[in-house]
């Protein structure tokens, strides 16, 4: 069974996300836990009763719409910052997925820069991560872009989370390398090697492109090239892609859009 938090502010944002969660895990016997962190002030718009009551409401009407026999729905509300709320939720009930509404229309800066996503990313214990565009009109992943640079040696455990969407709709793997380089050094043939072995399980295949001119330009172009493509997944190393992506300076410009979910995956430090 799987156990994917929902974190939600009851904007639209954090509803697509939720909607995007179960369309996703259609066929899976799942527990939805439907999280809310607020803040008990003085000065506070609305009362935790308030707050309390909208939750279950939430809850109620997800049900009723989703009406999925293999979907099981639970309520989390507390007093404690959002990060702090996930990061016990994750550990307390061993949660596989977390699914994130962003705000903005399709730039990446706008998705995650000074987010709740962003500092998800940064501060949550290791837990994969899907970020949903908020005006993602979502469909099944007939293929998931895998970036990297194969200067991660890759554990099988970090492949855990995208083998397994992947296996929900039988989607394709395109495990994409940007060449940041004229040749693979011997560490790099050797994380290649144990990528193809990782990915063994599911549909895969390895695809080769030059470097345009930064990694979010190029990752943008490829996208726009290839419409299948449903989901775009990024592991999160020190010195990876994703790091790499929230520091480029074109991202201050938004020059990457994305309107596929991103599938951020954490490092398993032995």
């Amino acid at each position: 069974m799987k156990k994917i938090i929902l974190p939600t502010d009851f904007s639209d944002n954090a509803q697509n996300a939720i909607d995007y969660a179960l369309f996703l895990f259609e066929k899976e016997i799942c527990t939805f836990y439907l999280l809310h962190a607020y803040h008990d002030a003085p000065s506070a718009p609305t009362t935790k009763f308030d707050i309390e009551n909208d939750l279950k409401n939430l809850v109620k009407r997800t049900e009723a719409k989703n009406n999925n026999t293999n979907h099981h729905f639970e309520a989390i509300l507390e007093n404690d910052s959002l990060v702090n709320l996930m990061n016990r939720t994750v550990i307390d009930y061993a949660a596989h997925f977390v699914f994130m509404g962003t705000k903005g229309s399709s730039a990446l800066r706008q998705i995650f820069l000074g987010s709740n996503t962003v500092d998800a990313i940064k501060h949550l214990v290791p837990c994969p991560i899907v970020a949903v565009p908020a005006d993602y009109d979502y469909d099944l992943p007939d293929e998931i872009v895998f970036a990297t640079d194969f200067k991660h040696a890759f554990a099988n455990l970090e492949l855990v989370p995208l083998i397994s969407i992947s296996k929900l709709w039988d989607s394709k793997i395109s495990i994409l390398h940007i060449h940041t380089e004229k040749e693979l050094n011997d560490d790099q043939k050797e994380n290649n090697e144990l990528l193809k072995n990782g990915l063994k399980s599911v549909k895969s295949q390895f695809v080769e492109i030059t470097m345009e001119d930064t990694i979010s330009i190029t990752l943008r172009n490829f996208e726009h090239e290839h419409p299948e493509i449903g989901m775009v997944a990024l592991l999160n190393t020190k010195h990876g892609f994703f790091q790499k992506l929230l520091h480029e300076p074109v991202i201050k410009h938004m020059a990457f859009k994305t309107k596929v979910p991103l599938l951020v995956l954490p490092q398993i430090v032995a």
